[in-house]
């Protein structure tokens, strides 16, 4: 194998990095838009009017999407929840990828665990899990794909337990 192609086959390797930080985040937003739109509707109709002081509340306040004005905090919170997301899908891919799907047990474990307080509403539930069921089920596809492409192009640096 020539300098070359070696040079070539350790960017594909380097390529999977951004799939799953970049690529990975816009997929659980897509998913999760998709699913606030069925979860919470947009109304057809202009809210009630409210009197004079009082503020109405819609229940896609209590979504982070890009329907409303994001607070601070909202803000920070998104994105510390990108950052958890792509630690998380690179922590799954990592014990995918090395055979140990206890790991993939222990990140949801310890999300749910980090998030329990927050999960009494059932909308908060219901968007925790959408998000964390899109994200794993991107790392276990980047999964199968590194190690497609390491065994049948790359290196063959990782065990294909995970093919089998």
């Amino acid at each position: 194998m020539s300098t070359s192609d070696a040079l070539l086959i350790g960017v594909g390797y380097a390529l999977f990095v951004p799939l799953i930080w970049i690529i990975g985040n816009l997929f659980t937003k897509w998913v999760i838009d998709r699913a606030v739109d069925e979860l919470v509707p947009t109304p057809k109709t202009a809210p009630p009017a409210t009197r004079e002081g009082e503020t109405s509340v819609t229940p896609t306040a209590a979504i982070p999407s890009d329907r409303h004005q994001a607070s601070d905090a909202e803000t920070r919170e998104l994105k510390a929840g990108r950052v958890i997301g792509v630690l998380e899908r690179l922590l799954i891919v990592t014990g995918l990828v090395l055979g140990k799907w206890e790991v993939l047990v222990a990140v949801i474990a310890l999300k749910t665990v980090a998030r329990y307080q927050e999960l009494d509403t059932k909308l908060n539930a219901e968007y925790f899990l959408i998000g964390s069921l899109a994200s794993v089920l991107w790392a276990v596809a980047t999964s199968v794909a590194l190690l497609l492409y390491d065994q049948s192009v790359g290196f063959g640096l990782f065990p294909a337990a995970l093919l089998k």
